[in-house]
């Protein structure tokens, strides 16, 4: 009898029709897995020249297959993260490849069409193949290595994506519309009649006169919000609101600014600063 070693490049199998099978993987217990989406750390093809944006699908091929898959960027915001990935680590969303941090610290979530079969740790090759190929163009857009495999079917809806931490830097601006006290503002379009400013309760706001403040909650029906500075309002502020109350609506604006934080796999869709 003859036996079949790794590395071996032909097996004789009897009673099987060669015509079903183009090429296959033999393999025990999990050294391949099924994966349905994958995170790599990604390098760009210097000679590609196409467009390159989030959520955009490209060819991903992996193993002996190809097939279609939507890529979402990001990358490590600080040097300290380092360049090796880690569910610890939070990273920032990016709606195109970061080409100033090519040297590492950026990677890519594929989520494919169709499932594949690869090992842990396999390249991973992103190209355009649809490009006309009479074209002078490189359709090789990126290359990688996985750093993690999703091997769930449901991981769009489960807890698979969970602890990826991938954040949009989201900003909103509004007005102070009067002052209500020394340590508190009414603040008019930061938010949409239909918003739950609950959700934003507690969250640090800047004053364009430099006070900083915290959003304590709604103030009617129509998405203006109390703001509390706690060091009080300074003289500026209360030049400028006290103007606007004098004049009805005129005078200086007293901008109010919110910046956070939201995570793109969070299903609590939290807002953190």
């Amino acid at each position: 009898n003859r036996v079949s070693l790794r590395a071996d490049r032909e097996i004789c199998v009897t009673q099987f029709d060669a015509k079903l099978l183009e090429r296959g993987l033999v393999y025990t217990g999990d050294t391949v897995q099924m994966v349905h989406a994958f995170i790599i750390d990604l390098h760009k093809v210097p000679y590609y020249k196409g467009s390159v944006t989030s959520k955009t699908k490209y060819h991903i091929s992996v193993g002996h297959e190809t097939v279609l898959g939507r890529l979402t960027f990001f990358s490590s915001p600080t040097k300290e993260n380092g360049v090796e990935f880690s569910f610890e680590n939070r990273y920032e969303f990016e709606e195109s490849f970061p080409e100033e941090k090519d040297s590492g610290g950026v990677f890519a979530l594929l989520e494919l069409e169709n499932a594949v079969q690869c090992v842990p740790n396999s390249m991973v090759i992103i190209s355009r193949l649809d490009m006309d190929i009479n074209s002078p163009t490189c359709r090789l857009a990126f290359w990688g290595r996985i750093q993690h495999s999703i091997t769930s079917p449901s991981y769009t809806t489960d807890d698979s994506l969970s602890g990826l931490k991938v954040y949009k830097t989201k900003e909103r601006e509004g007005i102070a519309e009067r002052m209500n006290d020394e340590y508190t503002v009414i603040v008019k379009d930061l938010f949409k009649k239909e918003t739950d400013i609950d959700l934003f309760t507690h969250l640090r706001v800047e004053l364009s006169t430099g006070e900083s403040g915290k959003i304590e909650g709604s103030f009617g029906n129509s998405g203006k919000c109390k703001v509390n500075v706690p060091e009080g309002l300074g003289d500026v502020a209360k030049d400028f609101l006290d103007k606007k109350k004098k004049k009805g609506g005129g005078g200086e604006r007293v901008t109010v600014k919110l910046t956070f934080k939201r995570f793109l796999f969070d299903k609590k869709k939290q807002m953190l600063q």
